[in-house]
């Protein structure tokens, strides 16, 4: 078909992004700077998507999204 559907994954605010990166110790402090910079830019692209998921407890975030595709899929 033609039909296709965006979905935007977003944390709750660029401040726990930065906690929740900082808490996995796998990146350097540069690397965290430098993801935290180009999410703020990719934020302001959110509203270009079908529906924004906040990440702000997995299991919900994961819930919605399947609810959202397949209402999609359903639709």
């Amino acid at each position: 078909g033609d039909r296709a559907l965006s979905l935007f994954i977003q944390p709750p605010s660029v401040e726990e992004l930065r906690r929740r990166l900082v808490g996995r110790q796998t990146d350097s402090a540069e690397a965290i700077e430098n993801r935290l910079t180009k999410a703020s830019e990719e934020l302001t692209f959110a509203e270009k998507f079908d529906k924004i998921i906040v990440n702000d407890d997995l299991e919900k975030a994961k819930q919605e999204t399947f609810e959202v595709v397949k209402a999609f899929l359903e639709g």
